[in-house]
This record gives C-alpha cells, structure tokens and sequence, in this order.
C-alpha cells in the first residue's frame, strides 16, 4: 500500500479536525420521543485549505497524485501535553521502603514503590490502561492527543486518577484499531493514516501572485495496517 507523510514545510491557513462518530436516531413508539444512540465506527475527518508556492505546488501535485494513504499531523497538536509524575518520583518522595535483601515493600495489593515509569499497559475498545503512574495523580488531561502506533493517534475523552497500583485508565476517541504498543506514551507529533475524499479533491486554483490554493478533504484509513 503506497503511503507518504505529509511535508513538515506544507502548513495549512484553514484546518478542520474532528472525529465524526456514527449515530441512530430513533422514535419511541408510544411518546414520539426521539433517542440518538452511538454506534461503532467513529473516524477522524479532516479539512484543509493550503496556499502552496511555484516551488511547493509541484510537490504536492506529485505527492497528491499518488493517491493511497497520507500519515497526515494533526495540526494544532503536534506539542505534547506530557504525563504526570511516575511511581519512581513518589518514591523519592516517601523515602526508603525496601528491606534488607534490597527487595522493594509490597502491601499486598499490588503497590510497590519505586516500581516504574508511566507506559501504556495494553487496551481493548475505547479504554486505554497506563501504569507505573503515581497514586492518585492524573497522568493526562481531557483533550490531548495520544499515539498508540504507527498512524494511529485518539483524543483523551475522559480519564481517571491512578489507583494504589498506580494504574490509571483513560477513555478515547476514535476507539482502538489495534491492541496499543506497550512502553512509553506518545503525545507529541501523532499523525494520522487518512485518505483523500473524492476524486477531484486534489484540484487546485491558481491566482495571482502565483498562488495555488487546495482545499482538501481526508477521512481516517481504516485499513492502513500497524506493524
């Protein structure tokens, strides 16, 4: 499957970012009240509008001419938000609590001090776990964005304080495509694995002073694979 990254120069005036979820709306038979209820499938759509320079257009008429996947920034976004404070700096906070043979204090639930960073544990669905994160702190913030692989990246829709196990978890949209990659969490520079929609969308009008402006339209690719 052919698939390029967008050029880091090519930066748009107008943008659009959403994720569009799928919805039925139904009406109830006896109080004609109408119910909308969310269904599976929910994807990124995007919108750009981009003014190219002589030297840039021919770039990305090649570019765009090529079709297939496009690992697209999600502009706005490229700076992370960072993560809360990990299990290793709560143990510099409380001090020592290992035991003589060098072992870490365990209460029996599963808490050890000091035992780890904050990395993505796994996922299923919507619902993301992160561990190693320090006992009842918020790891990220409602909003940020978040890359669980290779052209996959989800907005943090709501988020939990971390356990006593230091296990905090997070809802996101659009959900999971794939089980995440396991280590540290990627919250910078997250692209997307989109698609042109429609076939004229790469069309551009030039005026002057000898400026080609594209308006174009992505929707994410379901299909691009991670590996």
């Amino acid at each position: 499957m052919t698939a390029w990254a967008w050029p880091a120069d090519l930066r748009p005036v107008e943008q659009v970012f959403y994720v569009e979820t799928l919805t039925a709306r139904f009406a109830a038979a006896l109080s004609g009240q109408v119910h909308v209820a969310e269904r599976p499938g929910a994807r990124w759509r995007a919108e750009l509008t981009v003014r190219a320079l002589p030297e840039q257009v021919r770039r990305l008429d090649a570019l765009l001419a090529q079709g297939g996947t496009v690992l697209l920034p999600v502009f706005g976004k490229e700076t992370g938000h960072g993560v809360g404070p990990s299990f290793d700096a709560f143990a510099l906070e409380v001090g020592p609590t290992g035991f003589d043979d060098g072992s870490l204090f365990d209460d029996g639930f599963g808490f050890a001090e000091g035992a780890g960073t904050v990395a993505v544990l796994g996922g299923c669905l919507a619902r993301l776990a992160l561990g190693g994160c320090r006992p009842g702190s918020r790891v990220l913030t409602v909003g940020d964005l978040l890359q669980t692989g290779p052209g996959r990246a989800h907005l943090i829709t709501t988020l939990e304080p971390a356990d006593s196990n230091g296990v905090a978890f997070c809802t996101l949209a659009p959900p999971l495509r794939a089980p995440p990659v396991v280590g540290a969490p990627v919250t910078a520079n997250g692209r997307v694995a989109m698609t042109l929609v429609g076939g004229d969308a790469a069309d551009g009008a030039t005026e002057p002073p000898a400026r080609t402006t594209y308006r174009l339209a992505f929707e994410e690719d379901l299909t691009w694979p991670i590996v």
